[in-house]
């Protein structure tokens, strides 16, 4: 098992390029385990290890085999920009609430997911990759209700 520190940063010109980068290296590796600590210093910023294995999880080998998600180069109809736009503006307004970073709430490739999909119940969402039991009961109900506004 490998391991990969990164930091980010919380000022306007760092934060989503820092988090670009995690979520780039995330979708490029068999991810096991991720920690997290907000270290306060000069500036202030949020480590993250990710502990991983090299190559992509394979599809029978998984437990996610079974859901559905989107490539990262998809093309959205106008309304599915709208939608992915309202979904960056709850999770920025979620992590926000929760002081933590917009990737701990949910990671761009799942907003395209759900924007391309749009899951209108806790099954269906519960079928986008990224999206298991804990993370559909604590964010579901607010994600759908985004999606079902348009």
């Amino acid at each position: 098992m490998n391991l990969k520190q990164f930091q980010v940063r919380l000022d306007e010109a760092n934060l989503l390029p820092d988090q670009e980068t995690i979520n780039s290296f995330m979708e490029k590796v068999k991810v096991k385990k991720a920690s997290t600590q907000f270290v306060i210093g000069q500036p202030d910023f949020w480590s993250v290890l990710v502990f991983y294995e090299n190559g992509k999880a394979s599809k029978s080998s998984t437990k996610e085999s079974d859901k559905q998600s989107v490539e990262p180069d998809v093309i959205l109809t106008p309304e599915e920009e709208d939608i992915v736009i309202a979904l960056k503006q709850w999770r920025k307004d979620k992590a926000s609430a929760l002081n933590v970073p917009n990737f701990m709430i949910c990671h761009n490739a799942e907003l395209l997911s759900l924007a391309k999909m749009k899951p209108r119940t806790f099954e269906e969402l519960g079928k986008i990759k990224g999206f298991g039991d804990q993370k559909v009961a604590r964010h579901g109900d607010e994600i759908i209700s985004v999606i079902n506004a348009f």
